[in-house]
């Protein structure tokens, strides 16, 4: 798993949520956490999860981002499939088998068009995503030219099964992508393969427009979860460097948005 369960006795960010279903095209309610900052309107972001779905870890991090200012929502992509027997790397992927990923992509987008009309939302919408999220992110950034910021963590630049549900390979669509886009990876992500993320940023430099890929040195993939274990956890300062990072990332896109009270 990408990120284990939040661990016990981790502070709950002091923020309001709210359960919604997010109507698509063909009358489907898919279902979503909202959380919610302080002062309204305010841009917001949508969290996209990984493989094994939403989980307490998405949840809480959807609940940092409220607390950091912004309207936060983590859709539950997989809610056609249905949950997960058990929560095993086997079952996560038996379970994306069953995904059609081009209907999932247009369900994201879907979600940020649902974000964009809530009158809490002031129109800036930024996306976030982990492992397969990350790879939905680089997609989007492809699909639309209306994301003021996109922030990719361990996403797959050449992910393509070649499946006729599934959505082309980012390094297929960079020459499309569109700006700001942040990236966050482990050099030791032999999974991701970091000739691909160097293949993304040799493609990226084509496009001209402002992005900022980020390697970091002994990590391996799902390195974000260190920010939430004891600071002498192995990764933890470069986690909470990235998280930092992204966040003065979506202050920098949205246009200097003021830090929360």
């Amino acid at each position: 798993m990408c990120h284990p369960e939040v661990p016990a006795g981790t502070p709950l960010p002091n923020v309001r949520t709210e359960e919604v279903a997010i109507e698509l095209a063909g009358g489907e309610g898919m279902p979503a956490l909202i959380a919610w900052p302080e002062r309204t309107p305010a841009p917001a972001v949508l969290v996209i999860n990984d493989v094994f779905g939403r989980s307490d870890f998405y949840e809480h991090l959807a609940r940092r981002l409220a607390q950091a200012g912004f309207v936060a929502c983590d859709p539950e992509f997989f809610f056609r499939q249905g949950a997960l027997p058990e929560p095993t790397r086997e079952a996560a992927m038996a379970r994306r088998q069953k995904l059609d990923e081009k209907q999932a992509l247009r369900d994201l987008n879907t979600a940020i068009d649902s974000l964009r009309r809530r009158p809490q939302v002031d129109g800036r919408i930024g996306t976030i995503g982990f492992c397969m999220g990350g790879t939905f992110v680089l997609n989007l950034a492809a699909e639309r030219a209306d994301l003021a910021a996109s922030v990719s963590y361990y996403g797959f630049p050449a992910s393509s099964t070649s499946a006729p549900n599934d959505r082309p390979a980012p390094l297929e669509v960079a020459d499309r992508m569109k700006g700001p886009l942040l990236g966050h990876w482990g050099d030791q992500d032999t999974g991701v393969g970091m000739e691909n993320v160097e293949k993304l940023h040799a493609r990226l430099e084509e496009t001209g427009f402002y992005h900022d890929i980020r390697i970091y040195p002994g990590l391996g993939h799902g390195f974000l979860k260190a920010f939430l274990e004891d600071e002498r956890s192995a990764g933890y300062e470069q986690a909470c460097a990235s998280w930092t990072r992204t966040i003065a990332f979506y202050r920098e896109a949205f246009g200097k948005v003021p830090a929360a009270v």
